[in-house]
């Protein structure tokens, strides 16, 4: 049985709401990882908070992702192929395949030539906000921004953005379980809508090569092995969830941070420090699960195999024995070495391109220093803890 993240059920069994979780989860990290670093809620299922522990699951091969899964396409999508497992939900000897044949893909060349992309675009995006005097950042620029260098990055035409824009946001709805089912019934309906539209696409690049990640993705090849038709649009797909959902949170919980705290001294020129520090304060993955196919010792602790571990990473980048003084915001941190990005064979594939997109786009947005201008809005995801609405104004 896989954890059930979204309905988050261990939580309810601890006797908390997931709303006791968003604004402000520390307080109950630092407790738990104080007295119960390594905790059994159920038969089958174990909780771990120190850095140390959380860093061991994500590294060995030893703790797996469980069981993969295709899937087949509704009846109303006849021409699109079954769905195989996704990257990030597979193991080796797959998972070395796939992950060998994207990075092959997913090449420096690709994130600079993106670079004067982000740039027009987070100032685009930012001139709005300072013409109007503010406004919901989150839907006015975090949102927006890391959806369309997605686009572009996979090549999608720029006449296609808005419409490609509108799938992401409802899509980005399925990882919110605070929705009602009539909300995940259109992002449901969005998903394979996109998906559709990235097997049309995918054929127009084999007919006309671009130069953009899709087209190097058709075309990549190693010992003879290519992606096949469904890979290719597991792949697509989690190209545009992870790296989008992940960097709007970045940003927007980055942003919130600095204006809860406006004597903070902002980055002269270079904030690619800064978003190290952004990423481990804000922890925009906040937990993660493995498998165990083997016994294994935390402590005095012996965990069976066949168990699931949610290891919980905003915890882990709290940790007072890696870290002096956790709480404290400190955008010169040096050495910084959180797990926002994760650990081992999983690590974020596309964590270059956030951290590209997020050192360029914060000076552009903080070259004036921004305010709250009312509450914010918390998600309801403990996974991917964010905002759905930072109301902000020229300070």
């Amino acid at each position: 049985m896989v954890i059930p993240f979204g309905a988050a059920v261990w939580l309810a069994r601890l006797g908390l709401q997931q709303s006791a979780l968003m604004e402000n989860p520390y307080p109950i990290y630092q407790v738990w990882q104080a007295e119960r670093p390594v905790w059994q809620i159920e038969e089958d299922q174990w909780l771990l908070f120190r850095y140390d522990d959380v860093r061991r699951v994500l590294s060995e091969q030893s703790f797996v992702k469980g069981e993969p899964w295709t899937e087949n396409p509704p009846a109303e999508y006849p021409d699109l192929p079954e769905l195989s497992p996704s990257m990030l939900m597979s193991n080796p000897p797959n998972h070395t395949r796939l992950r060998g044949l994207v990075t092959q893909a997913f090449q420096p060349r690709h994130l600079k030539r993106l670079e004067p992309f982000i740039v027009q675009l987070a100032g685009d995006l930012t001139a709005r906000l300072e013409a109007d005097g503010g406004g919901n950042l989150v839907q006015q620029l975090a949102f927006p921004l890391p959806a369309l260098v997605i686009a572009e990055l996979l090549g999608v035409p720029r006449a296609d953005h808005a419409q490609f824009r509108e799938w992401s946001q409802h899509i980005a709805r399925l990882l919110d379980p605070s929705q009602t089912p009539e909300a995940r019934k259109k992002a449901a309906d969005a998903r394979w809508q996109l998906l559709d539209y990235f097997h049309r696409l995918i054929s127009e690049k084999r007919r006309q090569p671009g130069d953009d990640l899709l087209t190097e993705l058709v075309k990549t090849e190693s010992a003879g092995d290519r992606l096949s038709p469904g890979e290719l649009l597991s792949m697509a797909l989690l190209l545009l969830v992870a790296g989008h959902e992940t960097t709007t949170n970045l940003l927007s919980m980055g942003s919130l941070t600095l204006m809860e705290r406006p004597d903070t001294p902002l980055p002269d020129g270079d904030w690619h420090r800064a978003v190290e520090e952004l990423l481990r304060y804000t922890s925009p993955v906040q937990l993660d699960a493995r498998m165990t196919s083997e016994p294994v010792t935390f402590g005095e602790h012996t965990i069976p195999s066949g168990a699931w571990i949610t290891v919980v990473i905003g915890a882990a980048n709290r940790d007072p024995a890696i870290f002096d003084e956790p709480g404290r915001l400190d955008l010169a941190r040096h050495p910084n070495p959180h797990m926002a990005f994760g650990r081992g064979i999983h690590f974020c594939l596309g964590a270059s391109l956030a951290r590209m997109e997020a050192a360029l786009a914060f000076p552009i947005l903080w070259r004036h220093r921004w305010a709250l201008a009312g509450s914010p809005l918390w998600n309801e995801n403990i996974v991917l803890r964010g905002l759905t609405a930072l109301p902000a104004t020229i300070a």
